[in-house]
């Protein structure tokens, strides 16, 4: 079973069939109330079970601030497992519960990356994405924040030559 809130953006999509279906219809509505403007905690809402590392993973996004961003070598290594970047994608891909583990804070080193499974430019999934990422106050081009722009910054020096030009950090460019 699965639950739909719906947003000016697209729905979002509760995965029902892997949690009791008083928790799922909890989490529907604490959804609906903050889509709606009402602050409200999703502290109460426990993640279904899942593997270990995709449990890691959950729990390491939860702690995301709203506003902010993360890419998913931010999120492998907080789950314990630097090298598992495509892991941790799989993570958020199986997230059943949107926004209460907020898998839409969690981007690509060059960009958003995906979202419910899909990459697609133009896509819902991705409009869905960047709508939760700009109703948190995120802008693309300026964001990620913190400590995850640093980082980006020293990964791409790491990855440049000498004489390369397309190696410029730049907040704007596309890659």
């Amino acid at each position: 079973m699965k639950l739909k809130v719906a947003t000016a953006a697209g729905d979002i999509v509760i995965d029902a069939s892997r949690m009791d279906a008083v928790v799922a219809r909890r989490a529907a509505k604490l959804i609906a109330q903050n889509i709606a403007g009402k602050r409200v905690s999703f502290a109460g809402i426990a993640t279904p079970k899942a593997t270990p590392f995709f449990e890691r993973c959950w729990r390491a996004c939860r702690t995301i601030p709203a506003g902010e961003t993360r890419t998913y070598q931010w999120l492998a290594t907080a789950a314990g497992s630097p090298h598992a970047t495509r892991a941790a994608g799989q993570a958020m891909r199986r997230n059943p519960l949107p926004m209460i583990v907020p898998c839409h804070r969690v981007v690509a080193a060059n960009g958003l990356g995906g979202f419910s499974g899909s990459n697609k430019v133009g896509g819902r999934e991705l409009k869905l994405k960047a709508w939760l990422l700009q109703r948190e106050g995120w802008i693309q081009g300026v964001q990620p924040v913190g400590k995850t722009k640093r980082i980006l910054a020293a990964n791409r020096r790491k990855n440049c030559n000498a004489t390369s030009k397309s190696c410029r950090i730049s907040a704007n460019r596309k890659r």
